[in-house]
């Protein structure tokens, strides 16, 4: 059995989103054995051509040429029936991977058996997975990610729900919790599905903070047919009657500071505190995710207002331990 197996589901896009994500997968490797599985929703541009061209020169690449577009669960679920790794990386066709993304994003998963599922860090992900960046190309972006990688070695936060854009996991996690669920159709709100569904096995998430995975965002499904916020409306009723005891999900502005907090710990209730244990790894990632908070402000005005006299409250008491807020 191979160690890796990564499954990426295209439909059309190829030279903004396929096109570069193999590029990337190939050029920073793995050091152990691993495969690409892509599994093609029926593009009517040239990403048939370019994949099977691609195989003759690539033998880690292996395809599947679906009829219809089988949307994200049934594309995916496509890859994993015939995926070979010990460990199965779900990847979006619109990402572009960084070196050693496969090791450190599988470390977790090796090490602690009630981990279940795996995520990066991103530039564009909605939770708390994302990271600030100001870059404007992929090229600025994936500098900046790197720089947080850098700050961030070995650190990890348990979560409620990972971002599909990039989730790992192994095998024995597939074998129990099942393949994703393909009655919401073209996509939205599986992946919520899935993560309930491995919590509910008894399995933790983790994002692993120094992996990071460029998400250039809506593009792994190509053109969206009209009707996506109908499609939206209809799967999160699917999502609730499957899960009715959901609670409401929460903005990623208050989710950023709870991962602050949990970096800071109980000392967060402290008026005083002495900053000597804030490495300057911490100080940077606390940095950057207030920076990603401020550009998520609520837009009411007292909702704004109350969110804000939070904020610099935490700001205020960071200062005092000498976390430069403006440095990153």
């Amino acid at each position: 059995m191979l160690e890796t197996s990564i499954i990426i589901v295209s439909h059309n896009g190829l030279r903004q989103n396929t096109a570069p994500c193999l590029e990337s997968i190939f050029k920073n490797g793995a050091r152990g054995d691993f495969e690409v599985v892509v599994v093609d929703n029926c593009s009517s541009d040239d990403t048939p051509a370019y994949l099977t061209n691609l195989m003759e020169q690539e033998p880690r690449l292996r395809c599947v040429f679906n009829k219809s577009n089988r949307g994200f669960a049934g594309g995916n679920n496509d890859g994993l029936k015939i995926a070979s790794g010990s460990l199965l990386i779900l990847l979006n066709s619109d990402c572009i991977v960084t070196k050693d993304w496969i090791e450190d994003l599988s470390a977790p998963l090796s090490q602690d058996p009630t981990i279940g599922l795996v995520g990066p860090v991103s530039n564009s992900v909605g939770n708390e997975q994302r990271i600030f960046t100001s870059g404007l190309t992929p090229e600025e972006i994936i500098e900046e990610g790197l720089a947080w990688v850098s700050n961030s070695r070995g650190a990890r936060f348990e979560t409620e729900m990972l971002g599909f854009f990039c989730v790992a996991m192994r095998r024995d996690v597939l074998d129990r919790v099942g393949l994703l669920d393909e009655t919401f159709g073209l996509g939205f709100y599986e992946d919520d599905d899935y993560c309930m569904r491995v919590r509910n096995a008894g399995y933790r998430l983790v994002c692993a903070e120094d992996v990071f995975v460029y998400h250039r965002g809506g593009g792994s499904f190509g053109q969206m047919p009209d009707g996506t916020r109908k499609l939206m409306k209809e799967n999160l009723k699917k999502l609730k009657i499957k899960h009715p005891f959901i609670h409401r999900r929460i903005h990623p502005r208050h989710l950023q500071l709870g991962v602050i907090k949990n970096y800071l710990g109980h000392k967060i209730q402290e008026k005083d505190f002495p900053g000597a244990f804030l490495s300057s790894g911490l100080q940077y990632r606390i940095s950057n995710r207030i920076r990603a908070i401020e550009t998520q402000l609520p837009r009411g005005i007292l909702k704004r207002w109350a969110f804000n006299r939070s904020l610099g409250r935490l700001k205020e008491l960071l200062g005092r331990c000498g976390v430069g807020l403006d440095e990153n």
